[in-house]
């Protein structure tokens, strides 16, 4: 059976072989179309579209041929077979025309490669660029997405989108840590970044300006690029090398006793959305939500078809958590531990390669406000590389 055949519907008519002669000069007689005209045990078929069948019943009535049966054929016998779940199979031939559609777009986007950017950050610059969950895949220019991005993010030395099907998969290498481009061409000095009294001296490049155990003030020159030799002359060369202090570095902080916090006051709404790909259906009004004095939580959850295949579609649970302001008054404890948490993030990066001697630390408290001074006596590396020309900042 052709398709245009199984589509259109057809009827075939079957009579004993000795009625086929009066069957056939009926329908010559009346000039109803027939065709696929077969022969088989005894018996003649014969097919016919709908409408014509329907002529045919019409004149024939109630009246039969010997052994006549007539048996309905086609897409219309699926359909009948199936009457009583007409939406079940509505439901499935959308189904099958949204899969085949959906094909043209991102279903899931990968990362590989990153070990120190985040994915949330490649995939927000993917997405800037137009490449998201849903975009159409044949809009996408993926080496134009390349380029831009690998200008846009920092850390990311090569990058490539391949699309396979309904999956964007982004490789990405970043720069060697610590790389950076180090100019070793140009003159420069070495000058003190702190006061401080010098403890160790290692000198790669140009003239040492400073002697063991003398004091030097922030910006003094310690090691020149400037040469002065008799047989050359004045050279201008990089100034290079490590140059140890004992020196004091003082932090300090302020943390007032009386504190404006968020209190939660444990009442909560919950609402609950589908995603599919980009586009969020709500099942509730928006302006039946308030965030005034919430916090907004939102957890998205991915569905799976039969637990293994990523499809583009996610539950969003919303919650809206309800505060107050209030005011409140810290203990000096309290206080105390804020100053020295914000001491810490203070000083974290200059005693990083820093050799500790002694920490001297000053607590006072007038009733109102906490101060915390911290006074660290350590041995650092206090050379600071100018170029010659410029000055030290």
């Amino acid at each position: 059976m052709s398709l245009i055949e199984y589509f259109r519907s057809a009827y075939e008519i079957t009579v004993e072989e000795k009625s086929a002669r009066a069957a056939l000069d009926f329908l010559v007689r009346y000039d109803i179309p027939f065709y696929h005209l077969e022969s088989k045990e005894e018996t003649v078929s014969f097919r016919m579209y709908a409408p014509y069948f329907r002529e045919y019943t019409a004149r024939r009535r109630e009246r039969r041929f010997a052994g006549e049966t007539r048996k309905r054929l086609g897409f219309s016998v699926f359909v009948s077979k199936y009457k009583a779940r007409l939406g079940l199979f509505v439901g499935g031939l959308f189904g099958i025309f949204l899969l085949v559609f959906s094909s043209l777009f991102v279903w899931d986007i990968t990362v590989s490669g990153n070990e120190t950017i985040p994915e949330s950050v490649i995939l927000d610059a993917m997405e800037e660029n137009g490449l998201k969950l849903g975009a159409f895949i044949p809009s996408l220019d993926t080496e134009r997405i390349e380029g831009v991005v690998i200008l846009e993010v920092d850390g990311i030395s090569f990058i490539s989108v391949n699309l396979r099907g309904t999956v964007a998969n982004v490789e990405l290498r970043e720069r060697a840590d610590n790389t950076e481009i180090v100019d070793i061409e140009s003159p420069s000095n070495l000058v003190a970044s702190r006061d401080g009294q010098i403890s160790a001296l290692e000198i790669t490049g140009g003239v040492s300006k400073v002697k063991l155990g003398e004091i030097v003030k922030k910006g003094d020159l310690l090691a020149s690029g400037v040469i002065d030799s008799a047989a050359l002359g004045y050279r201008l060369v990089r100034a290079r090398g490590s140059i140890s202090a004992r020196t004091t570095m003082t932090y300090q902080a302020e943390i007032p006793l009386e504190i404006t916090e968020k209190v939660y006051t444990g009442r909560t709404t919950t609402y609950y959305s589908i995603k599919f790909f980009s586009k969020i259906i709500n099942f509730f009004r928006k302006d039946n939500i308030s965030e005034e004095s919430c916090d907004r939580i939102e957890e998205e959850r991915r569905i799976y078809l039969f637990g293994k295949i990523k499809l583009p579609i996610f539950t969003v649970k919303t919650t809206y958590a309800e505060y107050e302001m209030k005011t409140r008054t810290m203990t000096e404890a309290e206080a105390l531990q804020k100053a020295k948490d914000s001491l810490r993030e203070k000083s974290e990066n200059d005693l990083a390669d820093a050799e500790i001697l002694a920490r001297h630390t000053d607590i006072f408290c007038n009733g109102e406000t906490l101060f915390l001074t911290e006074k660290v006596e350590c041995i650092v590396d206090i050379a600071e590389e100018v170029k010659i020309g410029t000055e030290a900042d």
